[in-house]
């Protein structure tokens, strides 16, 4: 067990839009489920649940629905974070090609014992980064101690959720680490003009 009660284990928490591919869900749920004790998805709150579950299989009772009160997606990830169980949360995007040993990777820079950090960002693109560039949040892939983010507050609502989100966690003094691999996405960027200063920090796109 870990702090607070809490399972030592690793909430994945999806935000699930209503217009989602269920086989985009199906398949990251598959992998995910392999390397986490609990997932998470949150549905928008006027979501119809039936167009969901039949994607689902039969995944077991790892996997947990919670649906969102408000609007947003800000407001979709902090209902997953105050549902989580877990020490470890990691938020993923329902369009992320999740590859095996990715969440493995971030719990384990997570957990280092030389240099812990309560944050872990992972950029996109066809290939990792050259190199380590400076911290920042990436809405769809990003590991956080659930302890430390709920005390700063969660996500938060703006104009860029990941950029505004960034803000609070640096002015607050903690550090987020970058992951040394990239993951890929199946489509493009929504609202790529509004993602442009998350983008800047995401590198090896093709």
């Amino acid at each position: 067990m870990g702090e607070s009660g809490f399972f030592s284990g690793v909430s994945v928490v999806i935000p699930v839009r209503s217009d989602e591919d269920p086989a985009w869900l199906t398949d990251l749920i598959a992998v995910a489920r392999l390397e986490c004790s609990e997932i998470v998805l949150v549905l928008e709150s006027d979501a119809d649940i039936t167009a969901v579950r039949p994607a689902l299989g039969g995944f077991g009772e790892r996997v947990r629905f919670v649906y969102q009160t408000g609007d947003g997606k800000a407001d979709a990830l902090n209902a997953g974070l105050l549902s989580a169980k877990n020490v470890h949360v990691v938020f993923l995007d329902a369009d992320v090609l999740l590859e095996p040993q990715q969440l493995s990777m971030v719990r384990a820079l997570l957990q280092d014992p030389e240099d812990p950090v309560e944050f872990v960002s992972v950029p996109y693109g066809m290939r990792p980064p050259p190199f380590v560039p400076i911290g920042f949040v990436s809405g769809w892939f990003f590991g956080a101690r659930r302890s430390t983010f709920l005390d700063l507050g969660g996500w938060v609502s703006g104009y860029v959720e990941d950029v505004e989100t960034s803000k609070r966690i640096t002015r607050s003094g903690h550090k987020i680490r970058v992951a040394p691999f990239s993951v890929k996405l199946r489509r493009p960027v929504r609202n790529p003009v509004t993602k442009f200063f998350s983008v800047l920090t995401s590198f090896g796109r093709r």
